[in-house]
């Protein structure tokens, strides 16, 4: 029978990160589970799932449905009695803060709420720039923090206003 670990809340995530560490788990794809990664653990959510592969001693990430999708897996709640974030000092020096996040520069917020970030929605469209900025701007609009809803409306705006120039000149 296959189990796999469910990890309900934040806290339950690095209390299981720092066990399995201490056991001698890595990720699959090589990396340590400590210094923990927030960003990781919000990319695949709350209520996370994971199997142990003991053998090689790793941890992978499993879908939300796979206990569904998986007939005969047990489904084993992990509840960490330690509060990491009141008590831990190292432990939270090691969690990445919102200013040194490498998601906020490669992967913002404002960007990646949709499931599919604008830069792949383009790339994969082959649009130029100006299709490109105002896919940018109206997916942000309203979410980047510290910018209005109508500013980068009207960017958009600014943005289809060119490419309606630029094509209007190239029919001449």
């Amino acid at each position: 029978m296959r189990s796999v670990i469910q990890l309900a809340s934040v806290n339950d995530y690095v209390g299981y990160m720092v066990y399995m560490n201490k056991q001698g788990y890595k990720w699959a794809d090589g990396t340590p589970l400590v210094p923990v990664s927030l960003a990781r653990y919000h990319k695949y959510g709350h209520g996370t799932y994971v199997r142990e592969i003991h053998k090689s001693k790793e941890i992978l990430w499993v879908p939300n449905d796979y206990v569904e999708l998986t007939p005969g897996t047990e489904l084993i709640p992990y509840i960490e009695k330690t509060n990491y974030f009141d008590t831990h000092e190292s432990i939270k020096s090691d969690l990445p803060s919102e200013k040194e996040s490498k998601d906020d520069i490669y992967h913002p917020n404002h960007y990646t709420s949709g499931g599919i970030e604008p830069i792949q929605y383009i790339q994969s469209h082959n649009m130029n720039y100006e299709k490109g900025n105002v896919i940018k701007y109206i997916t942000r609009a309203g979410k980047k923090e510290g910018e209005s809803e109508i500013k980068d409306l009207k960017k958009a705006q600014n943005y289809i206003q060119l490419l309606i120039k630029k094509l209007e000149e190239e029919e001449k």
